[in-house]
């Protein structure tokens, strides 16, 4: 009991698979369904391979309210770390009147902290609903890290293709592409991993979501170039570019990726091509300056926290790379 409230907090175990997941269903009423298989995959599948949820059950051993992280294996400043990124936050509707969903949530924010929080996890993020996000802005030491602009360009055929490179999809990305990475870490230095393994887990073994698997490659073959992610059936009437690895210096591989991107959203019948780097990101820039891209804010915020304090938001907001992969409901 706290603050009034007969509800224990603990950590998951085995076996409360299913009763989280008829929670999580009862509170996003109308949305898609999750299914076991998303469940399995996000929480148990990871690249980290750990469950990290704390919950809120009542007197009957219902769960009524939940506080999930999926956790990463990230980069901060050229470090290997731990990235938590909050997802998946939720109270039992019959509970969200008045201060009591609220409360539970700090409740369970804290029991994470305890639970969960070791050396190596140096940072988190998530894009919260505006209430929740409310609720952990004033007790939960967290902080908006920035707001998500958009990149939007409507799509169009290229006259002249590269002559030099072909774009293929691919089922899933070959070996090279740890070496593609090992080619972008240093430049990027603040980041999700973005080798195989963490592709492989989050595009190709997606449940319920086909990607597009994108790879660019020499004419007659060669070393991989660069690689991008399409989501062809998440925001309405717009093809999104998920994800983007592409060294800086190649400009030829991104223009051979971006003309075949804007030629498949054509083909497709789609309005625009969507994508989000972070705004101080020269990508964000470039895509404007060269790519003929405008941006557009959205109502998405990105919220942080940090837990050392020469990591503060003003240094996050310049050096940490991101993509639309990176928010957890594309």
């Amino acid at each position: 009991m706290k603050n009034g409230f007969h509800y224990g907090v603990r950590a998951f175990r085995p076996g409360d698979e299913e009763a989280l997941l008829a929670l999580h269903n009862r509170a996003f009423d109308g949305h898609a369904p999750r299914s076991r298989r998303h469940w399995d995959w996000k929480f148990r599948e990871n690249t980290v391979g750990t469950t990290e949820i704390v919950l809120a059950e009542n007197g009957d051993g219902r769960p009524v309210a939940v506080y999930a992280v999926v956790s990463h294996r990230a980069l901060l400043d050229g470090r290997e770390c731990r990235a938590g990124l909050q997802t998946d936050m939720a109270v039992d509707p019959e509970l969200r009147t008045g201060l009591g969903g609220s409360r539970l949530i700090v409740q369970l924010g804290d029991a994470y902290q305890a639970s969960f929080l070791s050396d190596d996890v140096k940072i988190e993020w998530g894009f919260p609903e505006p209430e929740l996000q409310r609720v952990c802005l004033r007790h939960l030491k967290v902080g908006v890290l920035r707001d998500v602009v958009f990149l939007v360009r409507e799509p169009t055929v290229p006259a002249r293709p590269s002559t030099t490179l072909d774009v293929r999809p691919c089922a899933r990305f070959a070996e090279d592409v740890d070496a593609l990475w090992l080619r972008c870490r240093a430049e990027l230095g603040t980041c999700t991993v973005r080798d195989r393994r963490y592709l492989d887990w989050r595009y190709s073994g997606h449940p319920d979501v086909r990607y597009t698997l994108l790879e660019a490659r020499p004419r007659g073959g060669g070393a991989l170039r660069g690689i991008a992610v399409l989501r062809t059936d998440g925001l309405e009437n717009v093809v999104s570019l998920l994800d983007w690895l592409v060294p800086a210096d190649d400009h030829e591989a991104e223009r051979a990726l971006l003309e075949h991107v804007l030629a498949e959203t054509a083909r497709l019948g789609k309005r625009f091509l969507v994508t989000w780097f972070p705004t101080p990101w020269p990508l964000f820039t470039r895509f404007q300056l060269e790519h003929g891209f405008f941006a557009r804010s959205s109502p998405f915020q990105e919220c942080y926290r940090s837990r050392d304090s020469a990591y503060d938001r003003r240094w996050l907001d310049q050096h940490w790379y991101q993509t639309m992969g990176d928010i957890d409901f594309l």
